[in-house]
């Protein structure tokens, strides 16, 4: 029995999915399976996966989405400990290494993580992690409510972690399912950071996280809901779940300001005052998107630096200081 399985879904992949396994047959440590899960995909993929028979547990199903995909190469690996990569990502040779270490010298802790560089086709788009997110180790569940620092690619889960999952049912297209995953295991187990970068995510406008800004809201409030009614550190705390949807609404809405698409900002302003009316921030964005596109459009040219502008009020929405 392998100590480790890894398992990669793959959805209309074959632009990247040689370069994923490629990495994990590069890793330094070697005592795992890989576990293949091809999500019905549509174009060459099976074919790309063909050179890698003998080396790989392939399974084939119709679309049924990242988490269905998940618990199905589960089921086939046996490694007490699991890795996920997603099929356009890439895992630096000492990835598992790292985390099998960890895993093996602290058998308490049920997610280790590392973190991650950000590039897309003309570079780096972030080197790591601690530019967006504020990490910590040990029993996290309200600190990852804020900000969900563990990319699927970056995580190693001890096996009995998925017995408290719930979320693998979920239809798909799906966003945030990874987050409400590591949700409920911090709910039951410490998590740590491994403060390295040892993986490199991939960012494209086929992905996932790239897809569908209205649906993945609605698949965010689905996510709040199920945490509040089954993780019991925020069902005795609801007023974090509101904070939550406050945030991500403000940030919605400063996201379409600034796309000068006023109509949606003033819907997740409105969104964002319904769990929080006294916000001054939220009021202001309110107001600001009965303004014309182009007059906003004028604003912006004449602020010096309107993305660092940006950047300082995410940077305190973030902190929860607005």
């Amino acid at each position: 029995m392998p100590q480790v399985s890894v398992i990669v879904p793959v959805y209309n992949g074959e632009k990247y999915i040689e370069e994923a396994l490629e990495s994990v047959f590069a890793q330094t440590f070697r005592d795992f399976d890989v576990i293949v899960v091809n999500d019905g995909s549509t174009d060459g993929t099976e074919e790309r996966l063909g050179k890698y028979r003998g080396r790989i547990i392939y399974i084939s199903q119709p679309n049924m989405g990242q988490s269905a995909s998940r618990r199905k190469g589960l089921a086939a690996g046996s490694g007490p400990l699991i890795a996920f990569l997603d099929s356009d990502d890439l895992w630096l040779p000492k990835k598992l290494e790292r985390q099998a270490a960890f895993a093996q010298a602290h058998p308490e802790y049920g997610i280790v993580s590392t973190d991650v560089l950000s590039f897309n086709a003309t570079g780096v788009v972030s080197p790591t992690l601690r530019k967006t997110y504020s990490i910590s180790n040990g029993f996290v569940v309200e600190k990852l409510l804020f900000g969900n620092w563990i990319p699927p690619s970056a995580a190693l889960v001890r096996r009995e972690c998925f017995d408290v999952v719930r979320n693998f049912d979920l239809p798909p297209p799906e966003h945030g399912e990874d987050w409400l995953m590591w949700m409920q295991i911090a709910a039951h187990y410490p998590v740590y950071f491994i403060d390295e970068v040892l993986v490199k995510r991939r960012v494209h406008a086929e992905s996932v996280s790239s897809r569908d800004s209205e649906r993945s809201m609605e698949h965010f409030f689905r996510n709040l809901e199920i945490m509040r009614n089954h993780i019991p550190q925020l069902s005795a705390r609801p007023e974090l779940i509101d904070e939550c949807a406050f945030r991500i609404c403000l940030k919605h809405g400063l996201y379409h300001l600034h796309a000068l698409e006023c109509q949606r900002a003033r819907t997740y302003s409105r969104k964002a005052l319904g769990f929080k009316s006294y916000s001054m921030w939220a009021w202001i964005l309110f107001l600001v998107s009965f303004a014309p596109a182009w007059l906003v459009g004028a604003v912006k040219k004449m602020v010096k630096g309107p993305n660092r502008v940006a950047c300082w009020f995410y940077d305190r929405l973030r902190g929860g200081r607005l």
